[in-house]
């Protein structure tokens, strides 16, 4: 888990260009000389300036105070705090805030040797941005936010967060402060990449919030964080952000364990949602709002209603080539629950495995109101089970043989009834499966590629 720098220097303006352009496409950092790039290292030697890992400072703050546009900062392995009061007086309000043109990258182990772009690997060198500033292990004195961006703040994707671990804030004060524990973004849209939200809470949005805002996030994960209210991983007001890659697991809240949305449309490719709970809404929970769903996966959620997903008022997301397996709500619509003009699209879906009490259909609307448009789907029961279900061509009810549900593996097995089942026409098909195979694949071997259900796309006939 390493980025690779690669920088082609040639003796004419076109070279150096092909070089820049190679650097980004490789998620290399932008920088030209030693002097774009600022040290923080928690166990260098007091006093330094910044300008070399030998004397680079010892805490985020100060390389956060002197950073320009065009400025990087490379962090080192360790645990740093916030210092500085933003939005109110007292140690609380104590956060961190980002910047445009300025790129934030964790990751490093000098005292190793691992000090350069290329050794970089924020996976087994921890860097730890930490909320808990008070006594160790108390939330009830921690920060509001680890980052804090109000309005003002106007953040863009040039502002790049990348490679650390954001915990311990406890937004539990008065609005704003009662939302994004992680992060609070007001319109802001900042770049997130490689970064992990844990043990986080807020009324709203327990690892991050965003209102107005439409942050790009690669490559994070949101684990056991926790909101009063909705949105234990994630909360999203007027906001559509992009996530890829993204992984909630073991987030908790009254609504939307994992995700909540209201009045916004983001897009989720390649998305895991994983043992989170909820009252509604154990994975996803949409509120008048529209996301684009592609290559998700929900397994071992769990709600009252909607163990993997609860759609309200007005919510019509769209769902292509996802996966619903092992979710339960004690209710209804172990997989989906649809309620008051709730009317996802669901294409080249699997819904299978899934635990609820009466009724126990796997997709499940609360009126007349909401008929969900179901197509070329695996659906456990049928999808005429709920009366109200719109059931299109090509929907199946057969067991999918999922290569090994209990431990998480769900691959199609062999003779999969799933494979080359779906719709190539379907909305939004992804261009990948869960582990980057290409889309569409001749899994069954007739010659004529087709692609499967759910999150695999089977590379030829099964043995």
């Amino acid at each position: 888990m390493k980025h690779r720098q690669k920088l082609l220097l040639a003796g004419t303006v076109v070279g150096l260009l092909v070089g820049v352009l190679a650097l980004i496409a490789a998620g290399g950092p932008f920088v030209l000389a030693q002097g774009d790039i600022i040290y923080v290292d928690a166990d260098a030697d007091p006093g330094g300036d910044g300008t070399s890992w030998v004397t680079a400072y010892t805490d985020l703050q100060s390389a956060l105070d002197i950073a320009v546009e065009g400025k990087q900062i490379w962090v080192a392995a360790g645990t740093y705090k916030p210092s500085v009061e933003h939005g109110g007086s007292g140690d609380r309000y104590w956060s961190f805030q980002m910047a445009n043109g300025v790129a934030l990258y964790g990751g490093f182990d000098p005292s190793a040797g691992d000090d350069a772009w290329e050794e970089r690997d924020w996976a087994a060198n921890p860097t730890i941005l930490s909320g808990d500033i008070g006594t160790e292990g108390d939330p009830a004195d921690n920060a509001y936010h680890v980052f804090y961006h109000p309005a003002g703040a106007s953040l863009d994707g040039t502002a790049v967060l990348d490679g650390f671990a954001i915990t311990g804030g406890n937004a539990n004060g008065a609005a704003p402060h009662n939302q994004g524990g992680g992060m609070h973004n007001f319109s802001s849209s900042p770049t997130l990449s490689n970064c992990t939200f844990t043990g986080n809470s807020a009324g709203f949005g327990g690892g991050l919030s965003n209102r107005y805002s439409s942050p790009a996030l690669t490559n994070v994960t949101f684990a056991d964080n926790s909101a009063a209210t909705t949105g234990g991983g994630i909360y999203n007001e007027d906001s559509a952000p992009t996530l890829t890659n993204c992984t909630f697991e073991g987030n908790s809240a009254v609504d939307a364990g994992g995700m909540s949305n209201n009045s916004s449309s983001p897009v989720l490719t390649n998305c895991v949602f994983l043992g989170n709970w909820a009252d509604q809404g154990g994975g996803l929970h949409n509120y008048n709002s529209s996301p684009e769903l592609a290559d998700c996966t929900f397994a071992g959620n769990s709600a009252d209603w909607g163990g993997g997903m609860y759609n309200y008022d007005g919510s019509s997301p769209t769902l292509t080539n996802c996966t619903f397996t092992g979710n339960s709500a004690t209710s209804g619509g172990a997989g989906i629950f649809n309620w008051l003009n709730a009317s996802p699209t669901v294409t080249n879906c699997i819904l299978w495995g899934d635990t609820a009490g009466e009724p126990p259909s796997e997709i499940v609307n609360h009126e007349e109101t909401s008929t969900p448009d179901i197509s070329y789907s695996d659906i456990q029961g049928g999808c005429e089970s709920d009366p109200w279900n719109d059931c299109g061509e090509g929907n199946i009810d057969a067991d999918p043989l999922f290569a090994d549900p209990s431990s998480g593996d769900l691959h199609l097995g062999p003779g999969s009834p799933c494979v080359d089942a779906g719709t190539n026409g379907a909305p939004a098909l992804p261009q990948y499966d869960l582990e980057g195979d290409p889309r569409i694949l001749d899994g069954d071997g007739n010659g004529e590629p087709v692609v499967d259900m759910g999150v695999d796309e089977v590379w030829g006939p099964p043995p």
